[in-house]
């Protein structure tokens, strides 16, 4: 069902090329590449998601007389619309056409603020896009400066190296007195101060 309706949807965008009873919504399509771009994008995309979605989007991969069917049925929107532009206008009410009338220079007018106050809107948004990324790229360049200096501050140099070692050795010295155990640097001395007396 999903797949025909995706398809039906591809169909119709062929189908909105020609909007004012025209019948040949095909000639002229392959002068916009983009809109050719568009159509071979959205078909490649459903197939990939439908055979290779899997677990992720629910689907499960169809056969190519599957596949066939929810084409069949997409390109009936083809015929739809033929069908759409075979009846002629005066069959339809007055008061349920669209776009028959001119626009008055009040709706104009309110057509023109409704666009631009989009437009702002829109601005707005990308304005506020860019400072956000404005200020991630300004904390990743901070981060990446605190870590290089903290990384060079822990490469020290030989001669940093050895107030630590003493300190650590002097440190490991305290403790073993604190113990009442003798060093070991002072057994040596003790041994010769017994063999003097």
């Amino acid at each position: 069902a999903v797949v025909s309706t995706q398809s039906t949807g591809i169909f119709n965008e062929v189908n909105s090329r020609k909007c004012h009873g025209e019948r040949n919504v095909i000639k002229g399509i392959f002068n916009n590449y983009i809109f050719v771009g568009v159509i071979l994008g959205t078909s490649v995309a459903q197939v990939i998601l439908i055979q290779f979605g899997g677990y992720a989007f629910s689907t499960t991969g169809l056969n190519w007389y599957q596949w066939l069917i929810c084409v069949a049925i997409g390109a009936g929107e083809l015929i739809w619309g033929q069908v759409v532009a075979t009846v002629p206008k005066t069959v339809i009410p007055s008061g349920m056409r669209l776009g028959t009338q001119p626009f008055t220079q009040e709706e104009a007018t309110q057509a023109r603020m409704l666009w631009m106050r989009s437009l702002k809107r829109v601005q707005h948004q990308i304005r506020v896009a860019n400072a956000f990324k404005r200020a991630g790229h300004e904390r990743h360049r901070r981060l990446s400066l605190l870590a290089e200096a903290s990384s060079n501050s822990f490469k020290s140099s030989p001669s940093d190296a050895s107030p630590a070692h003493w300190w650590t050795k002097k440190s490991s010295e305290s403790d073993i007195k604190l113990k009442g155990m003798k060093p070991a640097s002072q057994p040596l001395l003790e041994e010769e101060d017994d063999t003097n007396v």
